[in-house]
């Protein structure tokens, strides 16, 4: 997720965005990241104390993110509060970065330099980078956001990072405690979802006959410039429709998510059904929610075990037909062969007796 904070020691990073004053409770973010070598002694580390979240000239102002819609060329004030809830005197280094949704559908600051919004953002009441507040002391940071002639209009989420690494036993830790910047540039929004692929599956169950798993993954990509969210449902002859559970995947624009419902389903030999996806406006963003994006899919459900049933049952009616028709073909040909050898006693009879007349 970010890069390592030391060359010779191994190194954890970990990142949470809060708005709400609060112990800084970490967790590993969703978002690519290097790879690192967790030693065991790194769960032993304190953890350190404090809170990052929009502010006022005064101090935080219960905002839960910065979230502004601002001209091309225009700019834009604004602040957070960075606290010290611990008991030590702390240096904070603080960044702003490009926003990202990791592949667990976490939002997270993207690695390296800002490329995009990030780069947009900058940050006050610094020293090369970092701030020291003191145990209790709330320090209140300008935030500029400048965005520049010609930036396409739409959403481009960013973030602010305010951070600490301790070492122990040869082992870094790296906690960092974001806010959120919904940042918007100001033109002709688009909010648009598409269907890129769907993928469906049938596994049957054991018991013959009896309804199996359609596992249906339905690729969505946000082809417009807004972020939003994603929920799916699949519906069709013999299967038992349902819906996507819990909260929508979050696509900002030109992200992909692939959604996945699973139902029940009978084994009819071709499942034919519809894929629908229900794009859903995410917080307070101001937009309305696109039409819903519908897609067919079509795939194999064979019951396994009831076509073996099958098979064995018709094989016995073939064996009980067959040995019917042995039995008569014997029958008739122990008839024809009594019918001849009667037949022939009558001849040897005949022949006798016009044999002895002859005498």
């Amino acid at each position: 997720m970010f890069p390592r904070t030391s060359a010779s020691a191994a190194a954890v990073a970990v990142l949470l965005f809060s708005a709400a004053p609060a112990a800084a409770v970490p967790f590993f973010s969703a978002a690519p990241a290097a790879a690192v070598t967790v030693d065991p002694a790194a769960a032993s580390l304190p953890a350190a104390q404090w809170s990052v979240s929009p502010a006022s000239s005064a101090g935080p102002d219960g905002r839960i993110s910065l979230r502004h819609t601002i001209d091309p060329g225009a700019g834009v004030d604004d602040a957070i509060a960075v606290s010290n809830l611990g008991t030590d005197s702390v240096t904070y280094v603080v960044a702003p970065g490009d926003g990202v949704v990791g592949d667990s559908g976490a939002f997270d600051i993207a690695a390296g330099d800002p490329q995009d919004s990030g780069a947009w953002i900058t940050v006050g009441g610094l020293d090369a980078g970092a701030v020291t507040v003191a145990p209790g002391e709330t320090r209140v940071l300008p935030v500029r956001i400048d965005v520049p002639d010609g930036a396409t209009p739409g959403d481009h989420p960013a973030g602010i990072v305010v951070g600490v690494t301790r070492s122990s036993d040869g082992v870094a830790v790296t906690n960092r405690v974001g806010v959120r910047v919904h940042l918007q540039v100001a033109g002709d929004i688009v909010p648009a979802l598409r269907v890129d692929d769907i993928a469906a599956t049938f596994t049957p169950s054991w018991i013959p006959f009896a309804p199996g798993v359609l596992r249906v993954e339905t690729r969505v990509e946000n082809s417009g410039n807004v972020r939003l969210g994603a929920l799916a449902a699949v519906s069709g002859t013999g299967v038992d429709a349902a819906s996507l559970a819990g909260d929508p995947a979050e696509l900002l624009p030109g992200d992909t998510a692939t959604l996945v419902t699973e139902t029940s389903a009978w084994p009819i030999f071709a499942l034919v059904g519809t894929t629908t996806v229900r794009p859903v406006v995410l917080g307070d963003d101001p937009i309305s929610a696109p039409a819903l994006v519908e897609q067919g899919f079509t795939t194999a459900a064979v019951s396994w075990s009831g076509l073996a049933v099958l098979m064995v049952a018709a094989g016995a009616i073939v064996a009980v037909v067959i040995g019917r028709r042995r039995g008569r073909r014997a029958g008739r040909r122990g008839a024809d062969a009594a019918a001849s050898a009667g037949a022939g006693a009558a001849t040897s009879e005949s022949a006798e007796r016009v044999e002895a007349g002859a005498r």
